[in-house]
This record gives structure tokens, C-alpha cells and sequence, in this order.
């Protein structure tokens, strides 16, 4: 009688294993098709710029279909808001490999300006940020939400960043979240109009004027 209840609870055991093998499988298989098309959209928003992109070239440049990008994501203003919170995880972990193991704070805050200076030459980055910030100026009923979503993918990650390099200044979250948008307005103002006309703009200009600003906007003056 218990050699039938132990095959029973084998076959059982047996299929619940197949059961949680294949959701796995089907789940990694889900977060590499997201992944692709994350990189899809980096590469099309670079090309074509935020507004005039269109779905059906990210989800060819995925080798996926519109209806898998549909699977992942609702629009593609989805798609840049994760693209910016990816950006933001990853330039947070590059700011601290350049803190952690400095102790005097006035080191710390050469290093993050060292940093702000570096991406600034990103422009590609920043003047994509601008396009998507005029395409939600253009849109005034998703503004507010286009507006928080974007605050929340990078401010929350910041405030940890910036707090340990000032450990000495305000945690609040309204003051973080513009300290966080008058350093965006610093990256996006000098990269664009360094583009714009970099004879009068040039680098040496700008390594003067951002630690200057920073001061400013740290109350280090």
C-alpha cells in the first residue's frame, strides 16, 4: 500500500519541479527580452531623438514585435523613465566607487565635481534628457506625472549619494529633489550651449565656472 502513495508523491514532486523549472525559464526569458529592448530604445531615442522615435523601430532594432514591446511596456515615455532609472542606479554606483573610501569631505566634493564635469561630455545623454523635458512641456496634461516619474528615477537614488557626501547637510526630500534638478539644469544648460557654440564655451570655461556653481547650489560659499 505506501509503494503507490510514494510514487504518487513522486509524480507529484516530480511535476511541481517542471512546474517552477518552466516559470523560470519563462521568466528569464521575459527579462531578456525586456533587457533587449531597453538597449533597443537607447540606440533608436540616440538616432532619432525621444519624440520623433517610433515603437515599431525599437521593437526591429530588438529583433522583437510590437507586440512584445506592448508585453513590456506600456508607451515609450515607459520605456525612457527606465532607461533613466537604469542611468541613475548606474551613475549612483559610479559616484560611490569614487567616495567610499574617501573620508575628508573636501576630497569628496572635488571628486563629485570631478564627475559632474565628466558628464557633461556625455552630451548625447543630456541633450536627450532636454528633448524628453520639451516633449512634456509640450504635452501639459502628462507634464506633472512625466515630472514626478522622471524626479523619482533619479532623485530617490541620489539622496543616499549626496547625503553621505555632505553628511553634515539637510536629508529633506524637497531640498534633494532640487538640488537634484539645479544639477541637471547645470548638465543639460552647459552641454547643450557647449555644443551649441563650444569656441566660446570651451572646456577650460567650463571646468572654471561648474565648481562655482556647485558652491552655489551646496551653500559652500
Amino acid at each position: 500500500m505506501s509503494r503507490p502513495r510514494q510514487t504518487s508523491h513522486r509524480k507529484r514532486t516530480q511535476a511541481l519541479d517542471t512546474s517552477l523549472a518552466s516559470r523560470s525559464q519563462q521568466a528569464m526569458k521575459s527579462e531578456r527580452t525586456r533587457s533587449e529592448l531597453l538597449r533597443a530604445a537607447e540606440v533608436i531615442f540616440a538616432r532619432d531623438g525621444f519624440e520623433a522615435s517610433r515603437i515599431e523601430d525599437i521593437a526591429a532594432e530588438a529583433g522583437r514585435s510590437r507586440g512584445a514591446f506592448y508585453a513590456n511596456f506600456a508607451s515609450k515615455t515607459e520605456v525612457f523613465l527606465a532607461l533613466r532609472s537604469l542611468a541613475a542606479r548606474r551613475n549612483a554606483r559610479a559616484l560611490r566607487d569614487r567616495i567610499e573610501n574617501v573620508e575628508d569631505e573636501q576630497e569628496r566634493y572635488q571628486a563629485i565635481t570631478r564627475y559632474i564635469l565628466g558628464q557633461i561630455c556625455d552630451t548625447q545623454t543630456q541633450l536627450l534628457q532636454i528633448e524628453f523635458k520639451l516633449f512634456a512641456l509640450r504635452h501639459p496634461t502628462m507634464l506633472a506625472e512625466l515630472a514626478e516619474k522622471h524626479l523619482e528615477a533619479s532623485a530617490s537614488v541620489n539622496r543616499q549619494e549626496l547625503s553621505d557626501l555632505f553628511p553634515g547637510k539637510s536629508k529633506n526630500t524637497t531640498e534633494m529633489r532640487c538640488n537634484t534638478l539645479a544639477v541637471e539644469a547645470i548638465l543639460e544648460g552647459f552641454a547643450l550651449n557647449a555644443r551649441f557654440s563650444p569656441q566660446v564655451l570651451d572646456e577650460s570655461s567650463i571646468q572654471k565656472m561648474i565648481p562655482e556653481l556647485l558652491d552655489t547650489i551646496f551653500h559652500r560659499g
